[in-house]
């Protein structure tokens, strides 16, 4: 998997981020040349800026340690990435002009052709309206993304009842903190960590759940985290399964690493905690195609007591409820990480395309699923109404 996460992921990112640049290039280029003087070489000098600005991205890609210290992110990456996220609003402006464009150009073929000196007006206001839009639109983009990855470890601690049917007296009242999609890395330190670790021990709770994607994409990064995750403490035990990054690594080694500081990883397996006198059945499953559903479904339905799956993608909800479990805890999708506005309480963000398990509580039959939202992140190092989460849940 990590050898196919190197030949597939990283050029894929690479190749779309030349050819946004390549797009912004052409967009400023004919922008510039058109309106300076020749004099000024624009296009030579505009050249030598584009290959400036993304210099960081070379110094990501060879030179990762340069950025472990904070000045290097704050000074240099955060700069960097909210001028890439605002290439990626040009491309998707320019994107949109163009196939408006298109939309409107035969219908304007059939309207009777106005005069020469109407059409210069036309031109020119709508000109004027478009370059107007752009700059604000892009300064609000730039601004406002430079803002969020200064501010992106703004956590919530959301805390949430579940009611579970026939619910046990000994497990009545039961508390469980969740964080998921950790992604250590440039931008998830050990003292980033820390942080979390401190607050969720705060919360005095009675056991603590994981689902997944310690690592953003080395196995080498779980060492950084574990050393954190080791100060975690709950009386009844620290529960995880393995995300579907965590198979970019080495899956054993970050297993192993995790079990030798308190961290019990579920493998497709179940185990029963035996809290007050009654058992809480738990069943982990590994990410994908990895997950073995039907051996965990098995096991878990031997067990007598409240059945609660840990699995990191939220998409195999409806193996949850055909396997009877009570409640599902998932993350992944980090809740969107990029939200442009809530309709009814329903994000409307880019990873709602693909899927409709977003953030926040889910039901069907029987069975209800949670969907954390997370703490790290994976592309830009930005989240947008979409802080980081830490949930804290009581059973009734």
């Amino acid at each position: 998997m990590s050898a196919l996460h190197i030949l597939l992921f990283r050029p894929v990112i690479i190749i779309f981020t030349l050819i946004s640049q390549y797009i912004v290039y052409y967009a400023l280029k004919r922008h510039f040349v058109s309106t300076w003087p020749k004099h000024l070489k624009t296009s030579r000098w505009l050249f030598v800026f584009m290959l400036i600005i993304n210099f960081p991205l070379l110094l990501l890609q060879s030179a990762p340690d340069f950025f472990k210290s904070t000045a290097a992110r704050h000074l240099i990456m955060v700069p960097y990435f909210a001028y890439q996220t605002l290439s990626i609003a040009i491309v998707a402006f320019v994107s949109i002009y163009w196939i408006g464009k298109m939309l409107v150009y035969p219908f304007r073929r059939l309207k009777k052709h106005p005069t020469n000196s109407s059409i210069m007006r036309i031109n020119s206001s709508r000109r004027l309206f478009i370059k107007k839009t752009a700059i604000i639109a892009g300064a609000y983009t730039f601004v406002g993304s430079a803002y969020s990855m200064y501010n992106r470890d703004e956590y919530e601690v959301n805390k949430v009842i579940i009611g579970i049917p026939n619910l046990p007296g000994g497990l009545h009242g039961l508390t469980i903190s969740m964080i998921s999609d950790i992604h250590s890395g440039l931008f998830m330190t050990k003292e980033d960590v820390d942080i979390y670790v401190a607050e969720i021990n705060k919360l005095k709770s009675d056991v603590i759940f994981i689902p997944g994607d310690f690592i953003t994409s080395k196995t080498e990064e779980i060492f950084q985290v574990a050393k954190s995750l080791r100060d975690l403490r709950a009386p009844y035990g620290i529960y995880a399964c393995l995300g579907n990054h965590d198979f970019f690594g080495n899956p054993v080694e970050i297993t192993k690493k995790l079990t030798d500081v308190g961290i019990r990883v579920l493998r497709n397996e179940t185990t029963e905690i035996l809290i007050n006198g009654s058992h809480l059945i738990l069943s982990g499953v590994d990410d994908g195609i990895h997950a073995n559903f039907k051996k965990v479904t098995l096991e878990s339905s031997e067990a007598h007591g409240p059945r609660i799956l840990l699995c990191h993608k939220p998409y195999y909800f409806e193996k949850a409820v055909a396997g009877d479990y009570d409640l599902m805890m998932s993350g992944h999708t980090h809740g969107g990480q990029i939200v442009f506005a809530r309709v009814f309480g329903y994000p409307v963000a880019p990873a709602s395309l693909v899927s409709k398990y977003i953030s926040g509580l889910y039901r069907l039959g029987r069975s209800t699923m949670y969907v954390s939202r997370g703490i790290g992140t994976v592309g830009l190092p930005l989240r947008v109404n979409c802080p980081p989460e830490i949930t804290l849940f009581k059973l009734t």
